[in-house]
């Protein structure tokens, strides 16, 4: 130990508290440790070793006394009682130790206690630009409110995660240091989260990049070629809500190893980050998989949606190599028009393909559900692919037309028909157009759709 330690003691904890509210008692006490100091530097004091000793007790203290810790305490009815303890106690005791000792017992053992953090509020919800900050606070609430994560934490890391929601709501710490702190934990609870496989009505967890636009080889090769990153949903056996056409629910499964680089509970839209990117609150890389579905489900349910084909999708930058393909549908197999493509692409690239039959976790069908049935049901009548139908030409153009006509139309029907063919164990390509031509007068789209056959 020697006077240098001391010194950068006392100035790294005077620049902490410039970020603490201001007040007479505040400046009074630290006026003892600047004294303290003004001592060490003038040689006045030998026995470094115990100052040192001394001003950890009283810098703790001034914590209790005005600082986050203050903060939490005074947000916290549980912690109530403290206040008297710790105001009691002056800086300049000649017991300052021993007397910081035990109140940061009672404090320590009743923090560890607290598992509903409700009453830590977060400054960042339904601000734009902020997604990223407005994540990380319910990520680290998360690390305490639920026993599988909690379980990884040390006494410290609680007061800490505490301090930090505090600090991050106070706009007093820095969101790229706090990532390298939390790191290991986080990666823990993906690795421990994530599922690289699906049984049929089992629970599961994964990482979903969709393979939206153009064409589905194409837009596959795409995805694969990217050299750094790729965007996924985490979706799961509670809540599929991904980035989508509406009628393409195909996309790559990351394994549980990827590397997070970043996520949001919205639309992150890139690497934010990068170099000469300005907003670098939009994502964070202190996220948990249980937070982003809370936010997710809620988010959801206030627009009215169903929680199996939602439009509140997270997004969560990966580095990695797919591990798989998954089909999100209903079980309709043949009935897609993509269904041959996605068992090509994977036999391609040597990956399994996971269906993902909504309606093993659902009782009802959603608008987007009927929607989605209608538009393959129809397209396997036309037997016409997607890239045939978005070339842009005028004849490409008006069977678009008519073809959402179509499905405006009959989807109810659509919908009923599919019902019942999967009921009985009959739902496939040539049973749906056969009982579909029942009800449908398909001579007008058979007129249009000629161009294609061609």
């Amino acid at each position: 130990m020697n006077k240098e330690d001391i010194i950068k003691l006392i100035t790294n904890f005077d620049v902490e508290t410039w970020k603490y509210p201001e007040s007479d008692k505040l400046f009074e006490d630290m006026d003892i440790i600047y004294s303290i100091g003004k001592e060490v530097r003038q040689n006045k004091i030998t026995n470094l070793n115990s100052i040192y000793d001394t001003l950890l007790a009283i810098m703790g203290m001034i914590r209790l006394k005005y600082g986050f810790e203050r903060v939490l305490i005074d947000s916290n009815k549980e912690l109530e009682f403290l206040k008297p303890l710790i105001d009691q106690i002056p800086i300049n005791s000649d017991d300052i130790i021993n007397q910081y000792q035990q109140v940061l017992s009672i404090y320590n053992d009743h923090v560890n206690q607290i598992k509903d953090t409700s009453f830590i509020k977060n400054n960042y919800e339904n601000k734009g630009g902020k997604e990223g900050l407005y994540l990380t606070i319910e990520s680290l609430k998360s690390l305490i409110e639920i026993d599988e994560y909690k379980a990884l934490l040390d006494t410290n890391q609680i007061n800490e995660i505490l301090i930090d929601c505090i600090k991050l709501n106070n706009g007093a710490t820095n969101l790229q240091k706090l990532g390298n702190k939390y790191k290991n934990i986080i990666e823990k609870i993906w690795h421990n989260s994530l599922t690289e496989t699906i049984q049929k009505g089992k629970d599961f967890r994964i990482l979903f990049s969709n393979i939206y636009g153009d064409t589905l080889t194409h837009q596959a090769s795409l995805l694969r070629q990217r050299p750094i990153q790729s965007s996924c949903s985490l979706i799961s056996s509670n809540l599929i809500a991904t980035y989508s056409t509406g009628d393409r629910r195909i996309g790559f499964i990351y394994p549980k190893d990827s590397t997070l680089i970043m996520a949001s509970a919205y639309d992150l839209g890139s690497n934010v980050f990068g170099e000469g990117v300005k907003n670098k609150e939009k994502g964070t890389s202190i996220v948990t998989p249980l937070a982003l579905e809370k936010i997710g489900i809620k988010r959801t349910k206030e627009k009215g949606e169903d929680l199996y084909s939602s439009s509140c999708y997270n997004e969560v930058l990966v580095s990695g190599k797919p591990c798989g393909i998954a089909l999100i549908g209903l079980g309709e197999n043949d009935l897609n028009i993509e269904y041959e493509e996605t068992q090509m692409l994977a036999e391609q690239m040597n990956l399994q393909i996971h269906y993902i039959d909504t309606l093993d976790y659902k009782d009802t069908l959603s608008e987007s559900d009927k929607y989605y049935i209608a538009f393959h049901s129809i397209m396997s009548y036309l037997g016409i692919t997607k890239e045939q139908l978005v070339q842009n030409n005028e004849e490409s153009i008006s069977l678009n037309n008519l073809l959402y006509k179509y499905i405006d139309k009959y989807k109810n029907q659509l919908a009923d028909t599919f019902l019942t063919l999967k009921k009985e164990g009959r739902l496939n390509k040539d049973n749906m157009i056969q009982s579909m031509s029942n009800f449908i007068d398909f001579s007008e789209l058979n007129t249009k759709r000629m161009w294609c056959k061609k």
